[in-house]
C-alpha cells in the first residue's frame, strides 16, 4: 500500500525539468544548421540528407524527452506531435533520397510541410499556454519563425537559397532553444525561493 502512494512522487522526483527538452531539441537543429553552413555544395541532396537527419534525430530526441516528462506536463503532448511532425518529415526525405534522388521540387514540398505543420502546432500550443507553462512565449515564437520559414522557401526557387535558409533556421532555432531551457533553469531557483 505504502509502495503504491509512493509512487507517483518517485516518478515526479525522477522527472526531468522541462528545460531539459528544449536543451536537447536544440542539439540537432544546430548540428544541422553548421553542417550546411560549412558546406559549400547547397543542392537539393543536400537538403534533403540535412532534412533527413534534422527530422529524425529531432524525432528521437522529442519523443525521449516526452516520455520522461511528467504526465501532467504540457510541454509532454507537444513534443510528441512535434516528434511525429519531424520523424515523418524525415522519413519522407529519406524515401525521396531513395527512390527519386533529389530534386529542388520535393525538397521544397517536405521542408516546407514541415513548417507549416511544426509551427502551426507550435504557435497554437504557445497561444493555449500563454497564460500557464513559462516556455508558452518561446514556443510562439519558434512557431511564427517555423511558419516563416515555409512562406520563405514558397517564395525561392533555387536549391542554393533553400537549403541556405534551412540552415539558418536551424541555427537560430539551435541557439534560441539553448536559450530558452537555459533561461528557464536557470530562473527555476529564484521562482521557488520567492515562493518559499
Amino acid at each position: 500500500m505504502t509502495s503504491e502512494l509512493s509512487t507517483p512522487a518517485a516518478e515526479a522526483s525522477a522527472a526531468p525539468s522541462p528545460w531539459v527538452a528544449p536543451v536537447l531539441r536544440a542539439l540537432p537543429a544546430l548540428a544541422v544548421g553548421l553542417t550546411i553552413t560549412f558546406t559549400a555544395d547547397h543542392s537539393p541532396v543536400l537538403g534533403l540528407v540535412m532534412l533527413a537527419v534534422f527530422g529524425l534525430a529531432s524525432a528521437a530526441v522529442l519523443a525521449l524527452t516526452s516520455l520522461r516528462l511528467g504526465r501532467d506536463e504540457p510541454l509532454r503532448p507537444l513534443n510528441r506531435g512535434l516528434a511525429v511532425i519531424a520523424g515523418l518529415g524525415g522519413a519522407l526525405a529519406l524515401a525521396v533520397l531513395a527512390t527519386v534522388g533529389g530534386g529542388l521540387p520535393l525538397l521544397l514540398l517536405l521542408l516546407g510541410g514541415y513548417a507549416v505543420l511544426a509551427g502551426a502546432l507550435e504557435l497554437v500550443w504557445g497561444i493555449r499556454h500563454r497564460a500557464s507553462h513559462p516556455l508558452a512565449r518561446d514556443a510562439v515564437i519558434i512557431g511564427i519563425g517555423t511558419l516563416a520559414l515555409a512562406i520563405v522557401l514558397a517564395l525561392v526557387g533555387d536549391p542554393v537559397s533553400a537549403v541556405g535558409f534551412f540552415g539558418a533556421y536551424a541555427v537560430v532555432l539551435g541557439v534560441f532553444l539553448l536559450i530558452a531551457g537555459f533561461s528557464l533553469k536557470w530562473s527555476t531557483p529564484a521562482k521557488e525561493s520567492a515562493a518559499s
